[in-house]
């Protein structure tokens, strides 16, 4: 299977890309097959709050699969473009889900590979993993977004870097720049991983869809008109969820208010 779901935890959906003989580039079948488990998890309600995607072996995903793209994909200008709209279509997926996604990003994250990772809300990662645009020194273009996600995460004149030299960054260059929340030893980003998704999915399903939305939204508007999306968003979610009042009382007791 190029794709294992398990539920490690209540609420946790956690996707591994099953492909460690090809260091889990994605193929057609497999990108198809994240596609459709990625759109299942956006169906599920309130059941899944956080969605992990990580990689077997010793990569989270180098990037396309080269050598399926050779044996006649590449030559195919229409079966190109299929594969690149989906690549596309999945990633805006995982940003349009109402899950918090979160990449747990070991050993080689490159390409398309780094793509995915850009496209989850929040990456936790090895210390020593090499993260990397790298189209560039193949003389081709991004296709699954780095171009445009990368300069809204690091500014425009630092992923400008990256993206020109298709130089990689490590683990815990990349915590330190912002991109990553967090880099640990390789052998702790399992726990770390989990413990972080456990801890995002203690709160209400509909809040967290609704920060999401709202963080992401903020990227693409003026503040004037964010905050009053803000407003609107808050409005609706008072209407929407009995855990609002909850929360207030909550928050009173322990403040002695």
């Amino acid at each position: 299977m190029t794709l294992l779901i398990d539920h490690p935890a209540p609420h946790v959906r956690r996707i591994t890309l099953n492909r460690p003989e090809r260091m889990n580039a994605l193929d057609g079948p497999t990108l198809q097959a994240l596609n459709d488990a990625v759109r299942g998890c956006a169906a599920t309600g309130d059941e899944v709050k956080v969605l992990v995607i990580r990689g077997s072996g010793r990569a989270f995903c180098a990037g396309n699969d080269l050598k399926w793209l050779a044996n006649g994909v590449l030559a195919d200008r229409a079966a190109h473009m299929r594969h690149q709209d989906l690549m596309q279509d999945t990633f805006e997926l995982l940003e349009s889900a109402p899950q918090i996604v979160l990449g747990s990003v070991n050993g080689f994250a490159l390409a398309g590979g780094f793509e995915l990772a850009l496209a989850c809300d929040l990456m936790i990662a090895d210390d020593a993993a090499q993260l990397g645009d790298e189209h560039i020194r193949r003389n081709l273009l991004p296709s699954g977004g780095s171009s445009q996600r990368l300069p809204r995460r690091l500014g425009l004149q630092r992923a400008m870097y990256y993206l020109v030299t298709g130089r990689r960054m490590t683990g815990r260059e990349a915590a330190e720049m912002g991109l990553a929340v967090q880099a640990v030893p390789s052998i702790q980003l399992e726990s770390a991983t989990l413990e972080l998704a456990q801890e995002i999915a203690r709160a209400d399903a509909l809040a967290l869809a609704s920060m999401k939305q709202m963080a992401r939204r903020s990227m693409e508007l003026p503040l004037s008109d964010g905050l009053r999306y803000e407003r609107w968003m808050q409005h609706r979610y008072r209407t929407q969820s009995p855990s609002l009042d909850a929360g207030v009382h909550g928050f009173a007791e322990t403040t002695g208010n």
